[in-house]
C-alpha cells in the first residue's frame, strides 16, 4: 500500500517563495496523516498564467504583456542552485516522502511547464516539461522534450505523470503504459470539466490508479498584486466565479472515483493505493502486456 495525498491549493500568484511556504505546510500536514507521496497542481509555483486570454495576451509586442511575462520569468524556478528546490529536496529527505508536482521552470529566457519528481532520498528523479502547451499557453511556455517521459520506481511500483491536456495525447499515455505504470499522476491548473472525464478514462485504459491534482484560482487571489507589476489586475478581479475551480480526484483501476472531486475549496485528498488491484484488473485487459500486441504494433 502507498498512501497518496493530493494537495489542492491556490498559489500566492507571482510569488514563488510565498507559494512554496504555503505548500510546504500542506506537505507537512499530509505527512503527519501518513502520506508517502504528495502531489500538487500544474505550475502551482508561482501560478498558472490564467490572465493571458482575458487580457488580450495575443497582442504582438504589447508592453503590458511583456512586463507580466518578465515578472513570471523572474518568479519561475531554475532546477540548479535554487533556494526553493534545495528546500524542497531537504524536506523530502527529512520527511522520507516523494513529491510530484508542477512548477514553472526557467531555462535561458524561456519558461517551461514542468512536472517535478523528488524522491524520498532528497534527489531530483525527473523533470517532465509539457510536450505541447495548449492554445494561449504557447504565448508563455516553450515546448518540452521527451527526457521526462518516464516512470519512477517507488516502493516496487512504477509511477508516471503528465501535465494537463497532454493527458489526452494517446502516445504520451502509451509511453507510460508500456513502462508498466501502476499509478498515474495528472496535474492540472484546476477545472472539474478538465478532470472529470479523462481521469476515469486513463484509469480504465491503463487499468491504473489515477490521481488528478488541480490548483485553484479565484478573483480574490489577485488582490495582493500591484497594478504596476500586473496591469490586468482589475480584469482578473471582476469575475464572480472562480477562474479555476479545482476538481482534484482519485480514481481506482476499475474507473471508480474513490476520493473527490474537490470543488471551489482548498484541501487534501488521501487514498491508500493497492497496486495489486491494478494487477487484478489487468487479467482481462493489460495494455502493457498481453493486449499490447507487439507483433502487430511496433514497440518504441
Amino acid at each position: 500500500m502507498i498512501r497518496v495525498a493530493s494537495i489542492q491549493i491556490a498559489p500566492v500568484l507571482l510569488d514563488a517563495q510565498k507559494t512554496w511556504k504555503k505548500l510546504e505546510q500542506k506537505i507537512i500536514e499530509a505527512r503527519s496523516n501518513g502520506a508517502e507521496l504528495v502531489t500538487w497542481g500544474e505550475t502551482l509555483i508561482p501560478g498558472y498564467p490564467i490572465w493571458v486570454s482575458p487580457s488580450g495576451g495575443a497582442k504582438f509586442n504589447d508592453k503590458q504583456q511583456k512586463k507580466v511575462y518578465a515578472k513570471y520569468w523572474e518568479e519561475a524556478i531554475k532546477l540548479d542552485n535554487n533556494e526553493i528546490i534545495e528546500e524542497m529536496k531537504q524536506l523530502a529527505k527529512k520527511l522520507e516522502i516523494m513529491f510530484m508536482g508542477g512548477i514553472a521552470e526557467k531555462d535561458g529566457g524561456s519558461i517551461y511547464c514542468t512536472l517535478l519528481t523528488v524522491g524520498p532520498d532528497g534527489e531530483i528523479k525527473g523533470r517532465h516539461r509539457k510536450l505541447k502547451p495548449t492554445y494561449e499557453e504557447r504565448l508563455v511556455w516553450a515546448d518540452g522534450d521527451r527526457l521526462g517521459l518516464k516512470t519512477h520506481d517507488f516502493k516496487n511500483i512504477k509511477i508516471g505523470g503528465l501535465n494537463c491536456w497532454e493527458n489526452w495525447m494517446p502516445l504520451a499515455r502509451v509511453a507510460l503504459h508500456l513502462q508498466e505504470e501502476i499509478l498515474h499522476i495528472a496535474v492540472w491548473p484546476g477545472s472539474l470539466r478538465s478532470t472529470e472525464d479523462i481521469t476515469r478514462f486513463i484509469a480504465l485504459e491503463g487499468r491504473s490508479w489515477v490521481v488528478s491534482t488541480s490548483g485553484l484560482i479565484r478573483s480574490t487571489d489577485f488582490q495582493h498584486l500591484d497594478e504596476d507589476i500586473f496591469p490586468m489586475k482589475q480584469i482578473m478581479e471582476t469575475r464572480t466565479s472562480s477562474w479555476q475551480n479545482g476538481g482534484s480526484m482519485i480514481v481506482d483501476p476499475t474507473g471508480k472515483i474513490v476520493q473527490g472531486p474537490l470543488i471551489d475549496e482548498e484541501g487534501i485528498l488521501y487514498e491508500d493505493i493497492d497496486p495489486l488491484l491494478a494487477i487484478q484488473e489487468r487479467q482481462n485487459f493489460d495494455i502493457s502486456g498481453h493486449y499490447s500486441r507487439f507483433d502487430v504494433f511496433n514497440k518504441p
